[in-house]
């Protein structure tokens, strides 16, 4: 019997809904104590108490002393909700250019294991393809008897995301479509929720970075997709293809982009423009002192750009600054329409803000100048990326109790 049978079969039928609320606020607030989770639900004390109990003899949720740092009230401890965290099982896999990964999570969403991928998919994406099959075997071997409800993957490109079919992405550059979702099915039975990495980066930055407290904000990633955190959710469009910063026309000087029109973000300032105009000099017997750990693609990964910047290289800088110049400007845009709390960049930002930073600052310096009061500020992500697997189980999740809810 598989978890999600066995949470069925002892949940009581004629409070059935109130169950799935409690379970979906516990997986959202692993720790919340009962008297939290009544005044979030609008549920009495007494009902509170009646539920839960039979939640917990039933085996699906636990109580356990629960950090203070974790919830309001510093300096107090409490007792706090679990689920039983061999219950169920979940994977998350980051399908990314850097950190690819895969984890098993157990069911407070506490990483068991984590297995790192080589990610051959720029050079070839059937070994790549393979060696996903065979991390999720073993991880699957790992969970033994646990059930587990399924895999969150996040990757970049254009994807049918209810179908589960990559059209095309850097991960996997084959010249039809995969199935993803089939791959998963048929090889462990999973059930799969697939995600793009910009959407992906606001949950990964409320979760584990600095946006835990912050209900309007947004990502920008080295790709130019932009993540939507609004209103206390996260924003995806009705396709699920909401964020293509780089899309938006900000100026008339280049040729045509991918969709026939001039001047478009994608044309300047995507960041694998530096390496390609550092590698077209190097070409020329020019000479760029950077360090480059990919020898075919004309890609140079942006903590080499930060080390070669930090150790002064100024034409470095220089083309590093020029892109942050065209996204300053079409942040002004989004901040104009959106007016976000917060814009997040890229973490490794903080590291070399003179040319990233400070130059979006300075681009927002007109926000709001129309005595309109205005504000929204620029800082660095708190997520170096590593997380994106995790975070990716988690978006999985969501989408599993968000079904169970309606």
């Amino acid at each position: 019997m598989n978890s999600d049978s066995f949470m069925k079969q002892v949940l009581c039928e004629r409070k059935e809904k109130r169950q799935w609320d409690i379970l979906a606020a516990v997986f959202r607030n692993p720790g919340i104590p009962r008297s939290e989770l009544a005044a979030r639900l609008g549920i009495s004390k007494n009902s509170i108490t009646a539920l839960v109990n039979h939640l917990i003899g039933e085996g699906i949720l636990c109580e356990s002393e629960t950090a203070a740092s974790s919830r309001k009230g510093a300096g107090r401890r409490f007792i706090g909700l679990y689920f039983r965290k061999d219950l169920f099982y979940t994977l998350g896999a980051a399908l990314t250019l850097t950190d690819p990964s895969i984890v098993l999570l157990d069911a407070n969403r506490n990483v068991l294991e984590k297995t790192p991928l080589r990610n051959e998919g720029s050079r070839n994406p059937l070994r790549f393809l393979e060696e996903i099959r065979q991390k999720t075997s073993y991880l699957v071997h790992q969970a033994g008897n646990v059930p587990i409800l399924g895999i969150g993957v996040t990757l970049s490109g254009i994807l049918d995301y209810e179908a589960g079919r990559v059209i095309s992405s850097q991960a996997f550059p084959l010249d039809k479509e995969l199935d993803l979702r089939k791959f998963f099915r048929e090889n462990f039975a999973l059930n799969s929720f697939f995600i793009n990495i910009s959407h992906s980066a606001p949950v990964m930055e409320r979760l584990f970075g600095g946006a835990a407290e912050i209900e309007n904000f947004i990502t920008i990633s080295e790709g130019l997709g932009i993540g939507l955190f609004l209103n206390g959710k996260l924003y995806r469009g009705w396709q699920s293809y909401a964020g293509e910063l780089g899309f938006m026309k900000i100026t008339d000087s280049t040729p045509p982009g991918l969709d026939g029109r001039c001047g478009i973000l994608n044309d300047l300032a995507l960041f694998k423009i530096v390496g390609e105009k550092i590698i077209r000099i190097m070409k020329n017997g020019g000479q760029v002192r950077i360090e480059r750990t990919w020898s075919k693609d004309e890609y140079i990964p942006p903590l080499q750009v930060v080390k070669a910047v930090e150790e002064g290289n100024l034409f470095v800088a220089k083309l590093l600054a020029e892109i942050f110049g065209y996204i300053g400007d079409a942040v002004v845009n989004v901040a104009y329409l959106l007016n976000p709390q917060v814009i997040f960049l890229p973490w490794w930002t903080a590291r070399v803000p003179q040319f990233t930073l400070d130059v979006v600052r300075m681009k927002m310096g007109s926000y709001g100048l129309s005595n309109w009061q205005m504000k929204t500020e620029i800082l660095p992500s708190q997520c170096k990326g590593e997380r994106y697997a995790e975070t990716a189980g988690y978006c999985f999740l969501e989408e599993y109790f968000q079904k169970k809810l309606k």
